[in-house]
């Protein structure tokens, strides 16, 4: 017996254009994020990310890599997954930089993020985390490293947000982790959302899809709720879902 209401998995793989949808305005900021999740609600599975997910989810992060102005990531993102520098494509041959939020600089300078960026890397850090004396040796191989330090204020999603718009960088691509996930989206700076879940349900949530301890790190609401609209479902053969949602205008 069969149910007509389900839908056959397709037999091919999906195009990475319907995931990603049309390109937004490029003249004011746009904040998307991509995060992936088990059935469970877990961003990681034994430890990081890289065992979720399949090749298509790989093309999506790569495609909205070549559409960004530059791609924002938590330093301990940078760490656990160890992020090398976005790399050159046919349609890209200068890169976007990747910006690490971070107010320890906790970043290797000898790490792949740093040696191997294309085109140099920035680290975002509030007024003062930039001015703490105890700081400045961190800050100083950094800079000496080729990475250049961008002032965020108070360190919220809107002055992230405002700070990499004055350099010209509007299309914003967030690759997350939770800590960031969750900044931004207590600071409603949020446009889009690329949720990928993957066909994996454990008896464990190893790592919350969105976390409250950065956002109440600064004072912002660890309570902010958003309601998102859904704009795009693309099913995988493997059982791999794709949703695209919007964040609705304010009538």
């Amino acid at each position: 017996m069969t149910d007509s209401s389900f839908i056959s998995l397709p037999t091919s793989v999906p195009k990475v254009e319907d995931v990603i949808g049309p390109d937004p305005d490029a003249s004011h900021p746009h904040v998307r994020f991509i995060e992936i999740s088990t059935l469970s609600g877990s961003a990681s599975l034994h430890g990081s990310s890289g065992e979720l997910g399949n090749e298509l989810d790989t093309a999506v992060l790569l495609g909205l890599r070549e559409r960004a102005d530059v791609i924002v990531v938590g330093s301990r993102t940078v760490l656990a997954e160890d992020y090398g520098g976005a790399q050159p494509s046919k349609d890209r041959p200068n890169p976007a930089p990747i910006a690490v939020v971070t107010n320890s600089f906790n970043v290797d300078v000898a790490s792949k993020f740093v040696q191997e960026a294309i085109t140099p890397p920035l680290v975002v850090a509030s007024d003062q985390a930039l001015a703490d004396p105890e700081l400045a040796d961190k800050r100083e191989a950094l800079q000496r490293a080729g990475v250049e330090l961008v002032n965020s204020g108070n360190g919220t999603a809107t002055e992230i947000v405002q700070a990499l718009s004055a350099r010209g960088l509007n299309r914003i691509v967030c690759e997350g982790g939770p800590g960031i996930f969750g900044l931004f989206l207590a600071d409603k700076m949020l446009d889009q959302l690329y949720l990928t879940l993957d066909p994996t349900l454990t008896t464990d949530v190893e790592k919350n899809l969105v976390s409250a301890k950065a956002a109440s790190s600064i004072g912002i609401s660890h309570n902010s709720n958003l309601q998102l609209s859904l704009e795009q479902v693309v099913v995988d053969s493997d059982s791999t879902v794709f949703l695209r949602y919007a964040v609705p205008s304010n009538p």
